[in-house]
């Protein structure tokens, strides 16, 4: 079995207690304060899962970015294109300095598949991420 293949299994079973420098190094990136990792529009296919810091999710309104929530640690994002291959719906910028793994859409479906808890966690962001877009939006 290939090493690739054997830090995702371990990624998929162990999640943050599975993290090593191995994987780090080759899965993990460091952003830089305001430092765009996603951008609005683009196509792209890369989950990136939150380890350290903050993000703020934007959407672009005429010629300013209005900062719709933050996530951080424990978040993943970039999810939708995991499900198809729309455009980025937003743009995602670091806020102070962020540490994140990055996987590939075939990285990210050998773990999704791998073990049930991925399910549970990535069904409690959205249902998070939902309750408080409805807070925002004074519907609670």
């Amino acid at each position: 079995m290939s090493d690739r293949y054997n830090d995702i299994m371990k990624i998929a079973f162990q999640a943050e207690d599975g993290i090593d420098e191995e994987i780090i190094k080759k899965f993990g990136r460091v952003y830089t304060d305001k430092q765009v990792l996603i951008k609005e529009g683009e196509i792209q296919q890369k989950i990136f899962w939150i380890q350290k810091g903050n993000v703020y999710i934007t959407r672009k309104m005429g010629t300013k970015y209005k900062v719709l929530t933050t996530l951080g640690a424990g978040e993943i994002i970039g999810e939708m294109s995991f499900f198809d291959k729309s455009v980025r719906s937003a743009t995602v910028i670091a806020k102070g300095k962020v540490e994140v793994l990055i996987f590939s859409k075939e990285d990210f479906a050998d773990i999704f598949s791998a073990s049930p808890q991925w399910t549970k966690r990535f069904f409690i962001s959205l249902s998070h991420r939902i309750k408080t877009m409805i807070e925002k939006l004074n519907l609670v």
